[in-house]
């Protein structure tokens, strides 16, 4: 364990992980959930949320058998030094090109909706630069941080949704079950990869001071986000209909629905501003993670002195994982998301199932010599 780690409670545990998985998602689950499951796009997350709480079990049991340990150091006790560093390295390779992803889904988004004279570097640079220094502060000004922001997040993207009920059509709910449900499981992919990202808990779990209530606090957030993505699916679809899968970002068209008189226009830049809200800590926990457990894997004490050159690091990934907007949007497309699946929940869970095995070797073979004595 890092000696100049802060602890946070369960509560902002909770509130850093719903960015984590819908500062992104929110803006991109529609349209590419409406390509597979059609008009049954709104039951996509319903099924996808199983990869989240497949993740959450996974990062608990992990903390039930190694409690006070990362996912880092759990490698080392399940496999050993050695073979458990070369296996943790696996993770730190994973961890930047993730976290540059989401740097360039941002960078993208900002200049195709805001800003579209600003150098990308700018964009971006600005962004993980804000975030470099949020994460230097420590855990638990990350966690305040993200109290303050996803406020603020459901706040404005609540009073987006209420402003758009007017617009609503019901009849697009039907047909009902139009391609089966083949095409619900294939269209689910997408928000599984998202949900899958509560892996990260596996990390952060140990800088928890309050044990008692994790498990609801936990599933409490988990349930905030399959709400949050069914009503966005629902709202996207309603108001679009098929063209839901003409736009890459729906959400920011729905928004542009919306005027009131003639003095309420242009409410898309309150999008603009959840989308900022929520990425700030979305990228703040990822690259927390990112630095803390390097610094585990090298066996520093203080992570602080690798956040710029990580930060630096991730941006490298931004631009070498993809080759702009396109390049990005192929990366968040469902037939990619298996990637992310095998490195956020099948590896994680193959650990745990490892670690129980291993567990329950241990126990036979100690009521063996017990017996034996």
């Amino acid at each position: 364990m890092l000696t100049d780690q802060g602890k946070i409670s369960s509560v902002q545990l909770a509130y850093m992980m719903i960015p984590a998985i819908l500062a992104t998602s929110i803006l991109s689950i529609p349209s590419l959930s409406v390509q597979y499951a059609g008009h049954d796009m709104w039951m996509t997350p319903l099924l996808g949320s199983l990869a989240g709480l497949m993740s959450i079990g996974v990062a608990m049991g992990l903390q039930r058998l190694y409690p006070g340990h990362t996912l880092i150091q759990v490698c080392n006790a399940i496999f050993g030094r050695y073979i458990g560093s070369v296996l943790g390295f696996v993770f730190l390779f994973y961890l930047p090109h993730l976290t540059g992803l989401v740097i360039q889904v941002y960078g993208n988004f900002i200049i195709s909706n805001a800003l579209p004279n600003t150098p990308l570097i700018v964009i971006m640079g600005s962004m993980v630069l804000v975030c470099a220094i949020n994460v230097r502060l420590g855990i638990e000004v990350v966690g305040r941080t993200s109290q303050v922001f996803v406020t603020v997040f459901f706040v404005l993207l609540g009073l987006t949704f209420v402003l758009l009920i007017r617009e609503l059509d019901p009849a697009e709910l039907l047909p009902f079950m139009e391609k089966g449900f083949p095409s619900i499981a294939k269209g689910s992919l997408a928000p599984a990869a998202w949900f899958s990202e509560y892996i990260m808990l596996a990390f952060l779990l140990p800088f928890i001071n309050d044990h008692s209530h994790t498990a609801k606090t936990l599933l409490g957030s988990w349930l905030l986000v399959v709400i949050a993505m069914i009503i966005t699916n629902l709202f996207c679809l309603l108001l679009m209909g098929d063209l839901t899968d003409s736009f890459t970002f729906p959400v920011m068209i729905a928004a542009r629905y919306i005027t009131i008189a003639d003095f309420m226009q242009h409410i898309e830049a309150v999008i603009i501003a959840i989308w900022i809200f929520g990425i700030f800590v979305k990228i703040s926990v990822f690259l927390y993670v990112f630095v803390s457990s390097t610094a585990e894997w090298i066996g520093l004490k203080d992570y602080r002195p690798l956040v710029f050159p990580a930060s630096a690091l991730c941006m490298g990934y931004a631009y070498w994982v993809t080759t702009g907007r396109q390049g990005a949007d192929s990366l968040i497309r469902a037939s990619s998301n298996i990637y992310t699946l095998m490195f956020l929940l099948v590896i994680p869970a193959a650990l745990y199932g490892i670690a129980g095995l291993k567990r329950m070797w241990g126990n036979i073979r100690k009521g063996a010599k017990g017996g034996s004595a």
